[in-house]
């Protein structure tokens, strides 16, 4: 069944919008996500978890939305 939601342009499976705005999300060592704000807040609460989890916060760090670059642009 198809994701009604999905914004195809975006990399993440948490779409909440098909036409929303998506931006480049930084993953370090030049990787890069596209995202959409809802996929970018749920990689963001990942990478907060996984940071948590390791003890090693330094190795997971968040990015702010609107500091990322907004992608096609």
């Amino acid at each position: 069944m198809a994701h009604r939601g999905k914004n195809w342009n975006c990399d993440g499976d948490h779409c909440t919008d098909p036409y929303s705005e998506v931006r480049v999300y930084p993953l370090g060592s030049g990787g890069n996500l596209i995202l959409c704000q809802s996929c970018a807040a749920h990689e963001n609460a990942f990478r907060y978890q996984r940071g948590k989890d390791t003890g090693r916060q330094q190795d997971w760090p968040q990015v702010n939305w609107f500091e990322c670059k907004v992608h096609g642009r």
